[in-house]
């Protein structure tokens, strides 16, 4: 597997996919402060099988919900691979505990595996390192859901009620 790894190294998402930079975002001005008492922005990822701990401030007053999406970007795909997706957190929470999003303790929608809940970051061996993106949205509107959503469905629904948001990079290697 680490010799499949290496010769596709290059192969990568990349991170101008990521949701910080779509088109119906890319404007939205960066005013949230997303953060982890597990790592430093640019650092690695604790080694473990549940969520990483987050906290957050700068939430504008409108705000009606929180939306977080973590995605790798460097995965070797065409587009980064969602690893967890929390659409309906309270404007007045200001932080997620280690293992929240588990499934349990914040409506999740599908992440890239086709559940609902974390997907612990593990990057095929020997591709190299790879960047876990957090970005938590601030939504002016409280978006409807027959059922837990996609990342696009999501994002289709909150598109120009997005008031700030925030990023946190955690990376991880095998």
């Amino acid at each position: 597997m680490r010799f499949f790894g290496k010769r596709i190294r290059h192969w990568r998402a990349g991170a101008e996919f990521r949701v910080g930079e779509d088109i119906r975002f890319s404007a939205v001005p960066r005013a949230l402060e997303l953060r982890s008492e597990a790592f430093e922005n640019g650092g690695p990822l604790p080694a473990t099988a549940t969520s990483p701990p987050l906290s957050w401030s700068g939430v504008p007053a409108q705000t009606q919900r929180l939306v977080l999406v973590i995605e790798d970007v460097d995965v070797p795909l065409l587009r980064p691979l969602v690893h967890a997706l929390a659409y309906d957190i309270a404007p007045a929470t200001t932080a997620l505990a280690a293992g929240a999003l588990d499934g349990t303790s914040v409506p999740m929608g599908y992440n890239g595996a086709g559940r609902c809940g974390y997907v612990t970051p593990s990057p095929l061996p020997g591709h190299g390192v790879h960047r876990y993106c957090f970005t938590l949205l601030a939504v002016d509107f409280v978006p409807r859901f027959d059922q837990a959503p996609t990342k696009g469905r999501l994002l289709d629904a909150i598109a120009g009620h997005v008031a700030a948001l925030g990023e946190l990079v955690g990376t991880a290697e095998r």
